[in-house]
């Protein structure tokens, strides 16, 4: 906990010094959802307070100064009349979510009181409201790569690999609010450009387990987590620590479903991995860079390693296989990552919902590359066929213990 805590006091030091004015969002902390009648007066004023807030600190915060070469002011201003006039809480942020959405930052974001509670319960492994399939973000589109054979979407005959098109009519599936009970239109594309129309009906589920680890027949111990959190962070330690006691034959790092999470956690798996403290991450400053570096841990893997990475990896899993691929430390396996590597902060809104806020532009440790907009290449490129992912079949990971037993 030595590397959490001396880095978690940096970063406060540096988010107090740079904005003092935002309300943070901590982990597991939600605050109460203002709750108003749709499309009344208060509705009204709560869009409009929660909209100032959202893209007022975007236009005093934003790391781009430029704002990615858009006219923010005048977009602001331009989206608001319409955003304000919602009369639920979905339309409000689904407009919301759509003005901020020109800024062409994966980061900055905004979620709803209600997709924030679901989220949380997600996190903590609990039952959830779902419709029983995921999808991944691929440029400026949305494609099923997970459909649960216990969900609503598989009697329905949604398929991995489709692309998802709109949900009740908008393009931006993630602003879309799911409830229980509720029936939703969805409409897909499938690989030979067929429209699929689909009306699927949300359903309490268990959660998919976020962490699991694996030792495979072949002595190769897989590591699969979707969060670089607080929950993570425990479990990890503890699995390097079985590691080094009983050790594999080496050790995979599955990192294809994560989107990210909290430097701390990110810097302490660092340290697990390295007998030597590593620049994991830089954040580039106006004036001058600030590097996140972890410390020596009282243990460490030495052993064969490898990293496997997804167009659902992002932020801090990035970061981390591109530590890995500088360092020489061990491959990066499977296809590009995401490009969503910015310095980012969670911001509470006014009615309980959440923002996310880009705040520095980020950059690797060793070699100083921009990460954002491009990715982390693989080593080993694995672009699985879609014939295998439908059967269940991993051909990537197999390729990455191969991989790790010819070493």
């Amino acid at each position: 906990m030595k590397a959490v805590r001396g880095l978690l006091l940096l970063g406060l030091i540096w988010a107090l010094a740079a904005c003092q004015s935002l309300p943070y969002a901590s982990e597991g902390e939600l605050p109460p959802p203002v709750v108003v009648a749709d499309g009344s007066t208060e509705r009204t004023a709560l869009n409009a307070k929660v909209y100032d807030a959202a893209t007022g600190w975007i236009e005093r915060h934003y790391y781009a100064r430029d704002f990615n070469g858009h006219d923010w002011p005048a977009m602001r201003q331009a989206g608001r009349a319409e955003a304000v006039a919602q009369p639920t809480e979905e339309t409000f942020y689904a407009r919301l979510a759509a003005v901020i959405d020109e800024l062409d930052d994966r980061h900055t974001s905004v979620t709803s009181p209600t997709n924030r509670a679901l989220e949380e319960a997600i996190r903590l492994g609990q039952s959830g409201v779902s419709v029983g399939f995921s999808a991944v973000r691929r440029g400026d589109r949305y494609f099923v790569t997970r459909v649960r054979p216990d969900g609503p979407a598989a009697p329905e005959g949604v398929q991995i690999g489709w692309r998802l098109v709109s949900v009740n009519g908008n393009t931006n599936p993630i602003a879309f609010q799911v409830t229980e009970g509720q029936s939703a239109s969805y409409v897909f594309e499938d690989e030979h450009g067929v429209e699929q129309r689909r009306t699927i009906t949300a359903v309490v589920l268990p959660s998919r387990e976020r962490r699991d680890a694996t030792r495979r027949e072949d002595g190769v111990l897989v590591l699969r987590f979707e969060a670089f959190d607080s929950l993570t962070h425990t479990w990890f330690q503890e699995q390097m620590d079985a590691a080094i006691a009983d050790p594999p034959r080496g050790i995979i790092i599955d990192v294809r479903d994560n989107g990210g999470g909290f430097a701390a956690v990110l810097g302490d798996m660092t340290a697990r991995l390295y007998g030597d403290p590593q620049v994991f991450m830089v954040m580039d400053g106006r004036f001058v860079d600030l590097k996140l570096k972890s410390v020596r841990a009282d243990s460490h893997w030495d052993g064969p390693v490898a990293i496997m990475v997804g167009a659902g990896s992002g932020s801090a899993s990035e970061v981390f296989a591109a530590l890995l691929q500088e360092t020489g430390r061990g491959p990066v396996i499977g296809e590009t990552s995401a490009g969503a590597v910015i310095a980012s902060r969670q911001v509470n809104l006014p009615d309980g919902g959440e923002m996310n806020l880009s705040l520095h532009m980020v950059l690797t440790g060793h070699k100083r590359r921009v990460l954002e907009g491009v990715g982390v290449t693989p080593d080993i490129v694995v672009e699985p066929p879609l014939a295998d992912l439908r059967a269940g079949r991993d051909v990537a990971l197999e390729r990455a213990a191969a991989e790790l037993l010819s070493r």
